[in-house]
């Protein structure tokens, strides 16, 4: 069985991003290609800011999704209307807006709503984290 994750709850107000990551860790260890792509919705698309820097003390959600992606190969797709709007941007979009530097962290890409369409099209389940 395959799964499309669509995380919606910011990272620092609630726990759906905390939640999304134990439950994709179970899913890969039990099959390890379960996981289609991880699709980051509304404030959960502040987990992609590469500017932001959790205190050296805490646990930094940002690298633990980078390094299960990265060791699990699945993508980690960013909604792009969202993400412009809080002001995170690629290299091209930052360009694009005339914007001197971009702060899309590394291993998420930045996609539009098609993506998500795409993705619960061709998977078994979607799950959601709000």
């Amino acid at each position: 069985m395959q799964y499309t994750l669509l995380i919606t709850g910011s990272p620092y107000q609630s726990k759906a991003c905390h939640s999304a990551l134990r439950f994709v860790k179970a899913a890969v260890a039990a099959h390890p290609n379960s996981i289609k792509g991880v699709f980051f919705y509304e404030d959960a698309v502040l987990l992609a800011n590469a500017l932001s820097q959790p205190p050296r003390d805490e646990y930094n959600l940002t690298q633990a999704w980078q390094e299960l992606a990265v060791s699990n190969n699945f993508p980690l797709y960013v909604c792009i209307a969202a993400s412009v709007r809080r002001g995170i941007l690629s290299e091209s979009e930052s360009q694009r807006y005339e914007q001197s530097q971009h702060s899309l962290a590394e291993h998420f890409q930045l996609e539009g709503l098609g993506t998500l369409v795409d993705l619960i099209n061709t998977t078994d389940k979607i799950i959601q984290f709000k």
